[in-house]
């Protein structure tokens, strides 16, 4: 950054969210928070005026699931060179945030840490990052005891015989079934064996 401070927008409808945000960021010499939104459609009009080099963008905006992301495809259209940071406490939310050009995300229980290093690694970087394809999407979505469970679906095994393999509750099995169905978007067990082999999650 040659020396300048990195500049930062926050953007959320709770202030209680900003103020905490502000508080973090104040304890860094080389970033500076130059300004804040406390409502989604007017985020724009402050990159406009303010030319941050960074935005923490909520996604979730007065009980509305699309007001961040919609926000963000937005910005990117008019300013793509400011690097976005979608925040939020809601982890579903996080793919249609970088399918609309959110460079980084974080869930709200994130550290002083994890934020800082975030900020610094984005302002650093001169392009911002290519949007993400939906395969690769999957994949950072899946947990880890889920891509164990998806690679048994695979074989064949049901979900009692999966919950003996991994060692886990029946019930717990079912509802890693469950959202692994959710995320590739398959309708049974089969379809989502095929699009995880389609797409290379599996062997």
């Amino acid at each position: 950054m040659n020396g300048k401070r990195i500049s930062v927008l926050l953007a959320d409808d709770a202030l209680i969210a900003r103020e905490g945000w502000k508080r973090i960021l104040e304890t860094a010499n080389d970033i500076e928070v130059v300004g804040e939104a406390m409502m989604a459609h007017e985020v724009l009009k402050k990159v406009s005026d303010l030319k941050p080099d960074v935005i923490l963008m909520d996604l979730k905006w007065f009980g509305d699931v699309t007001a961040g992301s919609t926000a963000i495809r937005e910005i990117k259209m008019s300013f793509p060179k400011v690097k976005i940071i979608a925040i939020t406490a809601y982890e579903n939310l996080i793919r249609d945030a970088r399918l609309g050009g959110a460079d980084g995300a974080l869930i709200k229980e994130f550290s002083r840490e994890e934020l800082l290093s975030l900020i610094r690694e984005l302002a650093t970087k001169k392009e911002s990052i290519k949007k993400p394809e939906i395969s690769e999407l999957i994949i950072d979505d899946l947990s880890p005891r889920e891509h164990e469970v998806l690679v048994l679906l695979a074989r064949g095994l049901r979900d009692k015989e999966i919950a003996r393999q991994l060692g886990i509750a029946t019930t717990t099995g079912k509802n890693h079934v469950k959202s692994i169905l959710e995320k590739l978007g398959a309708k049974n067990r089969t379809e989502a064996s095929n699009i995880a082999r389609e797409r290379g999650l599996i062997e």
